[in-house]
């Protein structure tokens, strides 16, 4: 190979070296163009969605010669992404063109191309999402006995006490702030922020201390808030002579908006979030309760209660947040006297009682130039109840469903019943916060002993006689006896059952609502228009 050669060789091989540096560093150099162009696309639409200056946001990012557009329309779902529409709606979206330089189309007049990029965003909010009690325990030896079983021998309230812990209030960022106060004393810490006290666990004790911190001020001024600030104090103590496990915050307030986000909550009442409290703790583990003649008709009953999770009593948070009802099952053994069968005076009738969670769910929040409207869309708390055995006492058939109501005297019975509410669809409904602060109610109470009584009438019997029994009663003689008493039992049953429901704050057949307030501070990216 002759030296011309060679040489022409190496500097063809240095050209096509520095060629592709040269290409490298055009790549380079046009994906970096890129992205600082979509990033300033996604910030000019974030700021153009809040009313802020798109050019100027976009411009700080991708330098002052880049060009913005700014169009308002509408997106909708396309094949392979969103498809923006121009004109009325509340989608802005923002395009963002620079220039990329290239060196190696600079001696041919193609040294500077176009980058383009586009972003869809929409402005969005936080609103506080409030679920109202606006029930009353019909018989007071109810909630005395399943708050002294929730919160110490101490911890019962009385009528009174309930009505005057259901007509005071206090807000949701003031409590926030006072258990960031009882995190900074429990663990030392100094992050006491929303975030923080969002996730954080407490003991039932020091939610109620909390909550007692708030009306010590105003107890020196006024009668009211003194009498409620002893009734939480001995709460407090009362809990904290309890073996306590600590309940996650979020089964009781869910709080996924900022410090400023929670002065939306509504004025929340002591007995509410009491009872929010009470069903986190049916969460964390279940509780039996006895009760002696707590009504007439009912010698005693045993409540064992128990929860299918927690669900927050208020949101303050966005899109997709839900307050409610956990699902809350009572198993209950009612003794009633009363049979006009020798030998035999009493049944004993064990119900297990199903309550399907309610939930309401913020659908969307919509930020339009008149304000904020906040559809909520959920299900109310729907209820059954059946006869089922506690101790698993099958009947001679070997149905498994059959439930054993007496055995003495040489008479044995078993009963089958069932009763329940089908699911409705969900309902939805329209909250304009910047209006009246209206409850709405997510369907109607249903009659609970309507359910009862279904369940009398549809109870099926089965009676073994043994031994004199036989010399003295039939076995139709005694299915109707027993179905007699159950039929007679029902109201006070009802009654029982009923005031256990309110005493946790629920309605069967219903949950009140309020979405308190909304705040429209915020914007959320959608995606690049296709």
């Amino acid at each position: 190979m002759t030296a011309p050669i060679v040489v022409g060789l190496v500097a063809a091989g240095a050209v096509l070296l520095i060629l592709s540096f040269v290409a490298t560093a055009d790549w380079l150099r046009l994906a970096e163009a890129r992205r600082l162009t979509g990033e300033a696309a996604a910030a000019a639409a974030l700021a153009a969605a809040k009313g802020g200056n798109a050019t100027a946001v976009a411009r700080a990012v991708a330098g002052p010669d880049a060009e913005v557009v700014v169009e308002w329309g509408a997106a909708r779902p396309g094949p392979s992404g969103l498809a923006f529409q121009s004109g009325a709606g509340e989608v802005t979206r923002v395009t963002v063109s620079t220039i990329g330089r290239r060196l190696l189309g600079t001696p041919f007049g193609l040294g500077q191309r176009i980058v383009t990029a586009a972003a869809l965003a929409r402005r969005s909010g936080v609103a506080a999402l409030v679920e109202r009690s606006t029930a009353v325990p019909a018989l007071p030896a109810v909630p005395e006995a399943i708050e002294a079983r929730l919160f110490g021998p101490s911890g019962a309230l009385t009528p009174q006490e309930r009505a005057r812990l259901g007509a005071a209030s206090f807000t949701v960022a003031d409590l926030a702030a006072e258990l960031g106060r009882t995190l900074t004393a429990r663990d030392g810490g100094t992050d006491t922020g929303v975030t923080a006290v969002a996730g954080a666990s407490f003991k039932a004790s020091e939610l109620m201390a909390a909550l007692a911190a708030l009306y010590r001020g105003a107890a020196r001024r006024s009668a009211d808030a003194a009498a409620v600030l002893a009734i939480l104090d001995r709460l407090a103590t009362a809990a904290g002579e309890t073996e306590e496990m600590p309940l996650p915050l979020s089964g009781v307030l869910s709080l996924a908006g900022s410090d400023a986000d929670l002065t939306l909550a509504a004025p929340l009442r002591p007995l509410e979030f009491l009872q929010a409290v009470m069903r986190a703790r049916l969460a964390a583990s279940p509780a039996t309760v006895d009760l002696a003649a707590p009504a007439i008709g009912i010698d005693a009953v045993t409540l064992t209660l128990a929860s299918d999770g927690a669900a927050a009593a208020v949101l303050v948070g966005g899109e997709d947040g839900l307050v409610g009802i956990p699902g809350i099952r009572i198993a209950a053994r009612f003794t009633v006297s009363g049979l006009a069968i020798p030998g035999v005076a009493a049944i004993e009738l064990p119900l297990e009682v199903a309550l399907g969670a309610g939930d309401a769910r913020i659908k969307t929040i919509a930020c339009g130039p008149s304000g904020a409207e906040v559809t909520v869309t959920g299900r109310p708390v729907r209820a059954g109840v059946a006869l089922a055995a506690s101790d698993g006492t099958a009947s001679p058939s070997g149905a498994s469903d059959y439930a054993r109501l007496l055995a003495a005297g040489g008479v044995t019975a078993w009963g089958r019943g069932r009763s329940a509410f089908a699911d409705d669809p969900p309902v939805e409904i329209v909250f304009r916060p910047d209006g009246a602060d209206d409850v709405a109610s997510l369907r109607a109470p249903i009659d609970f002993s309507n359910r009862l009584e279904r369940l009398a009438a549809e109870t099926q019997i089965l009676v073994s006689l043994e031994g004199t029994a036989r010399d003295t009663m039939t076995e139709a003689g005694v299915r109707d006896e027993i179905a007699r008493l159950i039929v007679g039992a029902i109201r006070p049953i009802d009654g029982v059952l009923s005031s256990t429901f309110a005493t946790l704050g629920i309605v069967p057949g219903r949950m009140d609502v309020v979405a308190a307030g909304a705040s429209c501070n915020g914007a959320t990216l959608l995606g690049e228009a296709k």
